[in-house]
């Protein structure tokens, strides 16, 4: 009797752990970004969630991956740095520039011819000089503005090739059943070929 009891414990346990046990030959399924679902939500991330599917999905792997979080305020400080020092360099050339607008359009103003074109000879020698005083900032800034349009193509290079795995994984797992449609032709045929007979009739 207790053999018998053991025996059937054993096998109900082991009926147990068979179904409980994953199938190895079943590949887990992924899950589906949040951007590519019905009721999707706005993603929090460094990159604001739009109605640009490519960015939702980018803002998604975003907030997993800690080197795509890293990279983005790496970015984030660039973009910013390269901002303050435009403003700073616009706030100094600015102040010369207006100056020298100044002086050419008063000085066009004097009278005395001689006196008129020295002055304006001497205006133009020093907004030359000063023009070669600042054009080594305004060539690195000129580099700095070419790298920034650099660096955002392969920014959008790098959003493109992390996403596209996405859409392609969505694509397969999520197509509609080819047979949904058939039957929608089929009752459509079956439709019309009553339509027809019900017209033959009159």
């Amino acid at each position: 009797m207790h053999k018998t009891i053991l025996f059937l414990v054993i096998a109900l346990v082991l009926i147990i752990s068979c179904n409980n046990s994953p199938n190895n030959n079943e590949t887990p399924k992924q899950e589906t970004p949040k951007a590519l679902q019905d009721d999707k939500i706005n993603i929090k991330s460094y990159v604001r969630a739009s109605e640009d599917l490519m960015e939702d999905l980018y803002a998604e792997l975003v907030d997993k991956d800690p080197a795509l979080k890293q990279l983005e305020e790496d970015i984030s400080a660039v973009d910013s740095k390269s901002r303050n020092l435009n403003e700073i360099f616009q706030k100094y050339n600015g102040k010369s520039t207006s100056y020298y607008s100044t002086v050419n359009y008063k000085t066009a103003a004097i009278k005395d011819s001689l006196l008129k074109n020295k002055m304006l000879t001497i205006i133009a020698k020093s907004s030359a000089k000063y023009a070669k005083k600042s054009a080594d900032i305004e060539a690195i800034l000129k580099q700095i503005s070419k790298n920034e349009g650099t660096l955002n193509e392969h920014y959008i290079a790098l959003k493109v090739m992390l996403t596209l795995p996405l859409i392609e994984q969505f694509q397969n797992n999520n197509k509609p059943s080819l047979n949904d449609f058939k039957e929608q032709i089929n009752q459509q045929k079956k439709l019309i070929f009553t339509a027809d007979s019900l017209m033959s009739k009159y």
